[in-house]
């Protein structure tokens, strides 16, 4: 299916997404302002409504784009045939962050983009545009043996999962205060949590 928004320039077209995916991701939909997003975007009203006739179909298209940007890439680099987890896992998590550093609105839209939906919804819009099951991520074709003797896989799993999950809203933080994150700093941290859990878990 064509993007509704190929026609609009490139630049404009990336505006317009991260101010709108901000927009959203403060106020959510009831309170989110077209007037501000145009003003956030650089572009005219008129030019937005030429695309989108509601601010539900802006909302729908960002809602879209949200969950390609995220589900396409890690369809293609997940690696499920890799059954070393933390490896995959390091896989996956600089895949986002390097999602995240190029979309910089996208974590706090997705703060909200799945408010109010059950686990089975957002399952169904994710497996939409990645034809790999959300529980299969963590779960699927993992090599229990590389780990010790006596650890639980499924909580250690959850504990390194959680830990990465800290450190992303660090880098939320940051973001909101305005402060450039360093991508290589970040991507070392990771690297290093994750040889932590190696050296603890593994054999």
């Amino acid at each position: 299916m064509a993007d509704i928004l190929d026609k609009m320039s490139p630049d404009k077209k990336v505006r317009l997404i991260n101010a709108a995916m901000k927009e959203f991701g403060e106020n959510r939909f009831d309170k989110a302002s077209t007037n501000v997003i145009v003003k956030e975007a650089g572009i005219s009203k008129g030019l937005l409504y030429h695309y989108f006739s509601t601010k539900e179909e802006l909302y729908n298209y960002i809602f879209d784009y949200a969950v390609k940007a995220v589900a396409l890439p890690i369809a293609e680099q997940i690696g499920l045939e890799d059954r070393d987890i933390i490896r995959r896992i390091e896989r996956i998590t600089k895949l986002k962050m390097k999602i995240l550093n190029e979309i910089p609105a996208l974590l706090d839209f997705s703060k909200t983009m799945y408010a109010g939906m059950d686990y089975e919804e957002i399952k169904k819009s994710v497996e939409k545009y990645n034809p790999i099951p959300l529980d299969m991520y963590y779960s699927h074709n993992i090599d229990s043996t590389l780990f010790k003797e006596g650890v639980d896989v499924a909580i250690a799993i959850r504990t390194i999962q959680y830990t990465l999950e800290r450190l992303g809203e660090i880098y939320r933080v940051q973001r909101n205060m305005g402060i450039e994150p360093n991508m290589d700093h970040i991507f070392r941290e990771v690297e290093s949590f994750l040889a932590h859990f190696r050296n603890t878990l593994y054999k």
